[in-house]
């Protein structure tokens, strides 16, 4: 079904975590409500009726942990994609990919789809979780079987289950969408279209260009503070008292024993001191005194500007920006050994005057003013060069009448553009959409934005050139495929009339 996805499944495995993980955090709590009073759902009560057929909060919370396992524990992310795919996040509430199995679950009923117990058990050994060097590991499986076990599941069941669900929606979709097979004319645009060569030159609008041209007036500024002046006050500053804990030196060259009993010398030390520190009431420079440790005292500074002692600190600076006035956390590890410390002052923002935001606020118009006098030149440059162009002018005689600096390209792969070629990929993908004699659309990158004309387009003899041509084919085929199994999918979503008894916590 998911022939993208499986060829990119690394990219999305983060994505899809943390997407499934918020959908189904929506079943673990429901509430019923009737009035002003609630019960907590119970597991014979009604969550979901779709067809008119009612299915209870059993049945919910079994589909639910059945697609955690299936993520978490079995790396079956084909089937948690293709879930995501069909449900589209519409109009099923929370935990999309939930009611979207059970639909689906329906629906492989209705059309007569079935998948055997073999099926199932082949596809399951040839899942990557359970494979060691491309074949089956049969202790592999035995822990699967053992961890489903555990969490009081009927392990065969659920494993079985899992693959049945995964193969009912691939063949599902082959009896609905399965007949389907791109033109040969598409599939050929689509592959040189993908892989053409192209050659050009490129017209660069540096934002900075613009900023030496814009003008920004007193009254400008004035206006924008008075909007803005909020947004205009002065860093927090903390002042900091600390006593820093040293790493033990040249570890690397004592033996092992030596450098274990620096480093608990260490630890012993850091501890001893912090427990001092943290006495109620006790006075942070009178614990140090105490303990006979060096404090080192800090004026107030920023988060961003710490002193020269602290800088490359990020733990530390965190902590201390984190608490009140008086916080003492615990020790705090750091590249240069461990601190203890105590804030002694904060120093609240405060709001700055017109005259103190007034650099700030002058850079921000500076900025706003080059980027429309930016985005104009280039509409203009464009329109002016498409005109022109379909007059049967030269491109280089344009360039020269409108004063633009025309800068040839190398010639550029579309499927892969060198790295050498600043904002390569960027031209690529325009170029590929623009005709032979015309100028791109406007390509916005870090620094300014970017024209391109292609001057001639290529197609390359490639050695794997039938193989290539092939997997468009098959990719185009499959996108269809996909496409209107969706659109299927979504009028049977319609005619299900899905009724959700019970709304998130």
């Amino acid at each position: 079904m998911l022939e993208f996805f499986r060829r990119h499944r690394g990219a999305f495995l983060i994505t899809l975590t943390v997407i499934i993980i918020l959908s189904f955090s929506v079943w673990g709590g429901w509430r019923g409500s009737s009035g002003f009073e609630q019960r907590r759902a119970q597991p014979s009560d009604v969550a979901i009726t779709m067809f008119g057929e009612d299915h209870t909060v059993a049945d919910v919370l079994r589909a639910d942990r059945s697609l955690r396992f299936a993520m978490q524990h079995m790396q079956n992310y084909e089937l948690l994609s293709s879930l995501m795919m069909i449900s589209g996040g519409r109009g099923f509430g929370g935990g999309d990919q939930v009611s979207a199995l059970l639909l689906a679950r329906h629906l492989m009923e209705k059309m007569g789809v079935r998948v055997s117990d073999a099926e199932a058990q082949s596809a399951l050994e040839q899942l990557p979780a359970l494979q060691t060097n491309g074949k089956f590991d049969r202790s592999r499986g035995q822990m699967l079987e053992e961890m489903a076990g555990s969490m009081g599941f009927d392990s065969k069941e659920l494993l079985l289950g899992i693959m049945k669900d995964t193969l009912g929606l691939k063949k599902l979709q082959e009896v609905v969408a399965g007949g389907y097979s791109a033109s040969p004319l598409a599939a050929e645009k689509q592959y040189a279209s993908h892989f053409q060569t192209f050659s050009g030159a490129k017209i660069v609008f540096e934002t900075e260009t613009f900023k030496k041209t814009a003008k920004i007036t007193d009254e400008e500024i004035k206006k924008y503070y008075e909007e803005n002046k909020e947004n205009y006050k002065t860093p927090e500053k903390r002042a900091v008292s600390y006593v820093l804990f040293e790493n033990p030196r040249d570890l690397e060259k004592k033996p092992l024993e030596e450098r274990m009993k620096a480093q608990n010398a260490q630890v012993e030390r850091v501890n001893a001191f912090n427990k001092l520190a943290n006495k109620d009431g006790k006075d942070f420079a009178a614990a140090a005194a105490e303990a006979k440790e060096k404090v080192v005292t800090v004026p107030a500074f920023t988060q961003a500007e710490p002193p020269a002692a602290l800088k490359g600190e990020g733990s530390l600076l965190e902590m201390i920006f984190a608490g009140g006035e008086g916080t003492r956390a615990e020790p705090v590890e750091g590249s240069a050994g461990w601190y203890v410390y105590d804030v002694t002052k904060v120093e609240a923002p405060r709001q700055q005057s017109l005259a103190e935001a007034r650099e700030k606020i002058k850079d921000t118009l500076l900025d706003q003013k080059a980027a429309e006098l930016r985005s104009k030149a280039v509409n203009e440059a464009r329109l002016a060069l498409i005109e022109g162009l379909k007059a049967g002018k030269k491109i280089e005689d344009l360039a020269k009448e409108k004063k633009l600096t025309l800068e040839a390209l190398p010639s550029i792969d579309a499927a892969n553009p060198p790295t050498e070629v600043p904002n390569g990929y960027l031209i690529a993908q325009q170029a590929a959409k623009t005709a032979v004699g015309g100028v791109s659309a406007a390509i916005d990158y870090d620094k300014g934005t970017l024209l391109v004309y292609v001057r001639a387009k290529e197609l390359r003899k490639r050695s794997d050139s039938a193989e290539q041509r092939k997997n468009q084919e098959l990719s185009l085929s499959q996108q269809e495929s996909n496409s209107i199994f969706q659109t299927w999918f979504k009028k049977q979503t319609d005619a299900a009339k899905i009724v959700n008894k019970f709304g998130p916590a």
